[in-house]
């Protein structure tokens, strides 16, 4: 198995991006999951599962970017892809099931709103890792 593939013609870091994206998965899935379920979405606790959520994605993306030594921007923006294929894949389902509150525009914006939260983890690792070199290249 190599450890670089390619993506938009940057090189990605494989096992920078399993670091990063594991960890975001992990927020996603056990906050999303775990916690999003028992909270009611009306109350005043839901906006504090969606910020530690959103805290999740941003150091996910922070984390691959810190440990690749090319292309931050890139590495931090593809760690949101696993959660985003999930989240997908489970509002397909609910869709599927007859579910009426499943809102497509709002799920574009979520996904926009998650790759924006890596990429930013992404440039702020870029910023300050000791592997600095361009943020693009």
């Amino acid at each position: 198995m190599h450890s670089e593939f390619l993506v938009f013609g940057h090189r990605i870091n494989r096992s920078a991006w399993l670091r990063g994206s594991s960890f975001s998965l992990l927020v996603v899935v056990g906050l999303g999951f775990g916690i999003g379920n028992l909270v009611d979405r009306d109350s005043d606790n839901s906006i504090f599962v969606t910020a530690a959520i959103s805290l999740g994605l941003v150091i996910g993306g922070f984390i691959a970017s810190w440990c690749a030594t090319r292309s931050h921007i890139v590495h931090g923006m593809l760690t949101s892809c696993p959660a985003l294929l999930l989240g997908f894949i489970f509002q397909c389902i609910r869709a599927i099931r007859g579910v009426r509150s499943v809102s497509w525009l709002s799920l574009l914006v979520v996904s926009f709103l998650s790759i924006s939260l890596a990429t930013l983890g992404g440039v702020l690792a870029g910023r300050w890792t000791p592997n600095r070199g361009s943020l693009f290249e």
